[in-house]
This record gives C-alpha cells, sequence and structure tokens, in this order.
C-alpha cells in the first residue's frame, strides 16, 4: 500500500475528463456518470396536464400511437439527458410522443391516462406500452390494459406499468403509449390528462 501521499491524486487529475493511473485503463467521466445512475437511477417524464381535451380519431383495429400535444398543453417532465452526450441518460420528447432511453439497463415504465371518448357507442379500449429498439419496429412487452366504456365524455381512468430490458440496443430504446379499440368504426379518443415515465432500476 502507497503513502497518503503516493496516493492522492491532484485536484487537476480528479476533475479532469478521465482517470489515467489505474491499472486497466483510463476510467473515462462517462463511466463514472453510468456507475453513479446505476445506483441513482436514470429518468424521464412528458405528460398532458390540465386543458382542453382536443378528439384524437382512432380507427377501427389500427393501435395509434397517443398525441401528448392534441390539447397543445403537452410538456416534457423531468429529464436526466446530462452534459456528457447523447449516450447518457433518459430523453423527455412530448413533441415526438416518446421517451427516449441511451442508458443500457432495466427501466420501470408508468402509463396513467385519464380519458373520454366523444361517440355513446360501447367500446372497449386498450392501452399499450410499446418499444423501439435502434428505430425499429415497435414491439411490445405485454403491459397492456383495457376498460370498457359506454357513455360518452363519461371520464375513466387507466394505468399500466412494467419493466423494459433495455441492454439489447446500440444507441437508444425508445418508449411509447399507444392506444386501439375494439368498435367497429372509427372513434375519437380525448386524453384530459396523462404521463408516461421511466426511471431505472438496474
Amino acid at each position: 500500500m502507497g503513502t497518503p501521499t503516493t496516493l492522492r491524486k491532484e485536484r487537476s487529475v480528479l476533475t479532469g475528463t478521465s482517470f489515467a493511473n489505474n491499472t486497466t485503463g483510463a476510467i473515462t467521466a462517462l463511466m463514472v456518470r453510468q456507475f453513479v445512475e446505476s445506483g441513482m437511477g436514470g429518468y424521464a417524464t412528458i405528460y398532458s396536464p390540465a386543458g382542453t381535451p382536443a378528439s384524437q380519431a382512432i380507427a377501427a383495429s389500427t393501435t395509434v400511437t397517443i398525441d401528448w400535444n392534441a390539447d397543445s398543453v403537452g410538456a416534457n417532465g423531468p429529464d436526466d439527458t446530462g452534459t456528457v452526450g447523447v449516450s447518457v441518460g433518459s430523453d423527455a420528447d412530448f413533441a415526438n410522443d416518446r421517451i427516449r432511453i441511451y442508458d443500457k439497463g432495466f427501466f420501470m415504465v408508468n402509463l396513467g391516462i385519464s380519458f373520454a371518448q366523444t361517440g355513446t357507442d360501447t367500446v372497449i379500449w386498450t392501452f399499450r406500452i410499446g418499444t423501439s429498439v435502434d428505430g425499429a419496429s415497435t414491439t411490445y412487452p405485454g403491459y397492456d390494459c383495457a376498460v370498457q366504456r359506454a357513455v360518452a365524455t363519461l371520464e375513466n381512468m387507466v394505468s399500466a406499468s412494467g419493466i423494459i430490458d433495455t441492454t439489447g440496443h446500440t444507441t437508444y430504446t425508445d418508449v411509447i403509449a399507444q392506444v386501439k379499440h375494439a368498435d367497429a368504426g372509427s372513434e375519437n379518443f380525448q386524453m384530459h390528462y396523462g404521463q408516461l415515465s421511466v426511471f431505472r432500476v438496474g
């Protein structure tokens, strides 16, 4: 074991972009950040706060990505993009109806929607959490939920959650929320309030 003098690093080394004197190679600032995130967690949220809901037409037998800005008040909540670059953190992106996760790991996804429909048909609405790896087609981990509506404008609440694995991506994993219905024709979906969030759990 070295003396305290030899073990101590100068401030210029500790605050630099790497710690070059370890025995197995340089520990970069990115590595340090990812180690901290493993304990503290990456996170991001998009949401639709109180506002005048706008109708989103959903065709029969069609799964549609929820428009978080249909009522012109969608917003980005907190996220963790950091300052190292796009290879770190999670990016809230309501403008594109998604959360983009750059970190590899395991993330909890939570979806909560308060909604109404404009038609009077009895409709079963299904809400789905989907993921897209490096821009590929959307896949579903199975975290779906459904609710039956029979009265126009009646407010109802749905929620879904689950853990997704982002270790297989090269650059990023997108998380989106989608909706479909079992009616024979087109139906108008109205989100009054909603949030989609992710946070790292491993």
